[in-house]
This record gives C-alpha cells, structure tokens and sequence, in this order.
C-alpha cells in the first residue's frame, strides 16, 4: 500500500492482469513467485509542475518483494546524478551528458559505471586492505544514504551501490559484493513506482533537475524512431504494444547468464504511460527465470492487458 491507495475497481484490473499473464506465460517458464507488479491509475496527467494531485489508486503484485533489478537500477542512479549536480558536488559536462543518455536509451554499462563512479568518488579496482575498504565502501553507498534520507517506506529493502557488469566481478567490486553475494542491487516494483510518481510530482530533486531525468526517460515510438534504434528498449518492452500518439518514459532492464545466479535471468520494465485515450498510469513488472527473461512477448503481453483492462473501466 503505502503512497498509494487501493480501489476494489484497479484490484479486479490488476488481477485480470497477473492471472492472464501467469496463464499466458506459466508453460515458458513464468513462476507466480518470480513475478512482481505494480500498477498506478493517475487521476490526471502528471505534468511536471502542476499542483500536487490526490493519492494515486494503486495495485500490487508481490510488489514488495525484492528483485535484482538487472538495469532498472539505473533510474536511480540517474537521480542521484541529478542529485549531485542540484548540490554543486558534481560539475555538469559534455561526458557525463553522453553517460547519462546512453546509460538510459541504450542501456550502456560503461556509461553508467562512469556515472557511478562520478556520483559516488569511488573507482573499481584492485583489492583493498580492510581500511581502504571500509572508506571506499562508505562512499559507495552514498547513493543508499541518499534514497533513505527521503524517508520512503518503500525504499528501506533496497539496494543500489553496486556497478552493472556483464559477468563476474573481481578485486573491491566483489569485495563489496561480500562472500555470498549479499550486497547485490535489489528494487522492488513498488520503490521503483514511487519514484517515477514522485518524480513527476517534483519531490525528489528540483523542477530543473527534474525535468532532466525525466528528458532522459522519454522514448519516442514513432515506427521509424523504433526501428532506428533497435537497442532503445521498447521492442520486447512495455512500448512495443502502446497506440500512436502514446507519450512514454521508461527504463527496463534485461539480464542473462553472468555467471551469478542472483544477478542473471531477469527480464523487467517500468513506465509512465500517457495513452491518447483513458487514463495515465505507471506500470512496473519484474521478471525471474531462465525461459522467461529470453522471452520478448511478456513485457509487451502485460502492457496489452493494462491497455486492454483500463479501456473497460
């Protein structure tokens, strides 16, 4: 529950929702408890600036439940880049420009392992004696303290102090990571939701800054803009079904095998939807499992439904 409220009208739409898709995608390797989903119904459209709204109507779907967030994570390294900038700790420049977009419409590790490395002070590197250590890692989870200080319950389960790798980590990476791999990113759909919410609300950095994060997640969908840039994250996402004239923001993330079983196969998405016709809402929905995360209808299949589903109410 928490910043949202429940409607027995959204609860019939998200169950609608979660039972097609669990019988949709059961036999390809969908598990009811390697799935999560939040679903946010807007009362109007959240334009950066306007008065605050009332609550939004919400659903959930085991949308508390941890996740590795495979590159979901980096909407909240985009906001404590932002963060860092609204403060003077960081200097805007060409480079961290170029990250931070290729970080959300390509995706891009590297791109965001600089940001992370800006943001935080810190570099990946060689192993660390136990003082280095412990300065290094307290600097690294800048990004944690910054998300606690909000004060979002949503927020007390996560996770976000660790780089994107396409494999195995080595030297203070792994260090950090701890012997079993306890200190991995984690996100739930439901801290995930309330940050894109509060985002367009203006409550977590300022309008300017604001608006900059926002101008990193908004993907266009006209077919030739889609077809220009196959990496962009909408086909196989929750962008490939939308009808023209559809305004999106989003950010998904995708992982396969990393040689690390908590950190690969997983297939996730998060969006703030504006339809030309029905309501604006924000859809979140983590993914687990080998078949499943290699599978590009799912994502699509669930957005479908809301649009489907809404359009009924």
């Amino acid at each position: 529950m928490g910043f949202y409220v429940a409607s027995a009208e959204l609860g019939r739409v998200g169950e609608t929702v979660v039972a097609s898709t669990l019988a949709e995608f059961r036999s390809q390797g969908l598990e009811p408890d390697r799935f999560a989903m939040s679903l946010l119904l807007h009362p109007g459209k959240l334009t950066l600036g306007d008065p605050p709204l009332e609550a939004p109507v919400g659903f959930g779907y085991r949308s508390a439940e941890p996740f590795y967030p495979c590159s979901v994570v980096k909407l909240f390294y985009l906001v404590a880049a932002q963060a860092r900038l609204a403060e003077g700790a960081i200097q805007f420049h060409e480079a961290l420009d170029l990250a931070m977009r290729d970080m959300m419409l390509y995706s891009s590790n590297t791109a965001t392992n600089y940001v992370i490395d800006l943001v935080t002070g810190t570099t990946g590197d060689t192993l660390l004696d136990e003082a280095a250590l412990g300065d290094w890692s307290h600097r690294r989870q800048w990004v944690n303290r910054y998300f606690a200080g909000l004060g979002w319950p949503e927020l007390s389960s996560i996770n976000v102090s660790q780089k994107l790798m396409d494999d195995v980590r080595y030297g203070r990476e792994r260090q950090l990571l701890g012997p079993a791999g306890q200190n991995h990113n984690r996100l739930t759909t439901d801290a995930t939701a309330r940050l894109i919410y509060e985002l367009f609300r203006g409550r977590v950095v300022d309008p300017e800054h604001s608006w900059a994060v926002l101008d990193y997640l908004r993907r266009p969908l006209d077919p030739e803009w889609v077809a220009a840039e196959p990496l962009a994250q909408v086909t196989g996402f929750f962008g490939e079904p939308m009808p023209t004239g559809t305004r999106l923001w989003s950010k998904s993330g995708w992982s396969g095998w990393l040689r690390d079983p908590i950190s690969s196969w997983g297939r996730h998405d998060a969006a703030y939807c504006e339809p030309p016709s029905g309501p604006a809402f924000t859809l979140v929905a983590f993914t687990q499992g080998k078949t499943i995360s290699q599978n590009f209808r799912c994502l699509p299949f669930i957005a479908a439904s809301v649009l489907q589903e809404l359009a009924r109410l």
